[in-house]
């Protein structure tokens, strides 16, 4: 009994350690990716699923029969040993997200998974650096908590959902410029002050996408202020969610909009102070 006892212990281990199968790995990627959601049962293939995504989707390469042996003792050591995402250096909002996803307690790895999935209905990039990355790292405590407190103060109705997909595709932007070269950043804002005052837009397909996540930021910031961007919010909408013809025509209309100096700035309207007692409780 104690040799069958132990042998099956053995058996689990060998099962615990093993490298997850191509085709299960591949099926458990994809739905990660377009849905946002890890396999729920199954750590070793979640563990492995996140790092794919933090290696930008790219698969480990196959191995012969002949290293097989230490790569299931090796993957044994990553997973039990825990190599966290959130030891990877810099620091990054994805890599601290996928860390509670896969190692926080029940309640928090939930709140997490749920939030990933979100940020992944509205657009966000799993394989992106810059995934959720405009919440910035809290000082301490759950990167969970922090989204999940943010996520209920940064879109106002009725621009909730529009809001919420533009802070993904920046955050997208964000994994694609190319942070080393300022003279990008110097051309990419002298685009964006072009386009307020002419309407001419840029050349270049990546600052073409910043301004006008730049120019729909501004916008919510007017509507926060009272400001009515009902007309550039809806332009702004069709011009990120439609191709072709229509897609076209509304870019045109913003470019009319800017050259009449619509997008040059908005004044922040003061509210009338509060009466003696007015929104107090006695």
């Amino acid at each position: 009994m104690r040799v069958r006892t132990n042998r099956m212990a053995r058996l689990k281990q060998a099962i615990d350690a093993s490298p997850v199968r191509r085709g299960v790995l591949r099926d458990a990627y994809e739905w990660f990716k377009n849905v946002g959601e890890l396999p729920e049962g199954d750590e070793h293939v979640a563990y492995e699923v996140v790092h794919q995504a933090l290696r930008g989707g790219e698969e480990r390469a196959p191995e012969d029969e002949a290293r097989l042996a230490e790569r299931v003792r090796k993957a044994g050591i990553a997973y039990h040993k825990r190599e966290r995402p959130g030891e990877a250096w810099p620091p990054t909002v994805r890599n601290l997200l996928f860390d509670e996803a896969l190692f926080a307690y029940q309640p928090l790895r939930r709140l997490a998974g749920a939030l990933i999935a979100t940020e992944v209905a509205y657009g966000g990039d799993v394989e992106s650096p810059g995934f959720a990355a405009r919440y910035g790292i809290p000082m301490y405590g759950s990167i969970a908590m922090h989204i999940h407190d943010l996520t209920r103060t940064q879109a106002l109705p009725p621009y909730e959902y529009q809001a919420k997909r533009l802070f993904a595709r920046f955050d997208n932007i964000r994994g694609r410029v190319p942070q080393d070269a300022p003279s990008w950043f110097e051309a990419a804002y002298k685009a964006l002050a072009t386009f307020r005052q002419t309407g001419e837009l840029p050349d270049d397909d990546l600052q073409l996408e910043l301004l006008l996540v730049e120019i729909e930021m501004e916008q919510l910031f007017g509507h926060r202020h009272e400001h009515d961007v009902s007309k550039a919010m809806a332009l702004l909408d069709k011009v990120s969610r439609l191709d072709g013809e229509e897609g076209e025509d509304a870019l045109r209309a913003l470019c009319e909009m800017a050259a009449a100096g619509k997008f040059r700035g908005f004044a922040i309207k003061r509210r009338r102070p509060a009466a003696r007692g007015e929104g107090h409780i006695s």
